[in-house]
């Protein structure tokens, strides 16, 4: 007796889920399907929910079930404004001469080091650029070998910036450094070649 009381109260839940099942599938607003997705493409999708309190007997006692019902609905897109044709761009001055890359030098600087980007240039015309990569400060001095006179000099650059400076430079071996308080003394020298 038992069992069949069992049985019937499954077969009965069984029932009532198929009956929602398809009550939720007729409704407007269900979840849409990928055709319907589809087909809405110039839709934005909006989630919406709502709170669902019922009351039911379970067990011989009524009990307060609270379940959320869930839909989604297509909200129509904006019209995308019409472009606007841009005014026509002035005429781009003339480039300038490109200077030959064996003539140009570029120092990246950072605690405590120079890296160069070549190990000699050509003499004559040289354009050395200073890229402080470190957080520090620092400044590039060049002298060459055996000259006692004032070092040619790039001022001090802050950190991630970038200084360029052109100098004429006769042939032979130059030391580089930084002249800031114990940077040179902590590793910040170099040396470079102008052939």
């Amino acid at each position: 007796m038992r069992d069949a009381r069992t049985r019937l109260s499954l077969v009965g839940a069984l029932a009532l889920a198929v009956a929602l099942i398809a009550s939720l599938a007729a409704q407007p607003g269900s979840v849409p399907t990928a055709s319907e997705r589809a087909a809405a493409a110039d839709c934005a999708w909006q989630r919406h929910s709502n709170r669902v309190v019922k009351k039911v007997r379970r067990q011989g006692r009524l009990r307060r079930v609270v379940r959320w019902k869930r839909w989604w609905t297509c909200e129509p897109l904006a019209a995308a404004p019409v472009p606007v044709a841009p005014a026509p761009a002035p005429p781009a001055p003339p480039a300038p001469e490109p200077e030959p890359e064996a003539n140009r030098l570029a120092v990246k600087s950072a605690e405590f080091y120079f890296v160069l980007s070549r190990p000699s240039v050509k003499a004559g015309a040289v354009t050395i650029e200073l890229n402080n990569q470190g957080e520090d400060p620092h400044n590039l001095n060049l002298r060459r070998e055996g000259d006692e006179g004032e070092p040619l000099q790039i001022a001090e650059t802050a950190s991630l910036q970038r200084n360029v400076a052109g100098f004429d430079l006769p042939a032979g071996k130059y030391n580089l450094w930084c002249s800031l308080l114990e940077h040179e003394e902590k590793g910040m020298a170099t040396t470079l070649v102008v052939e």
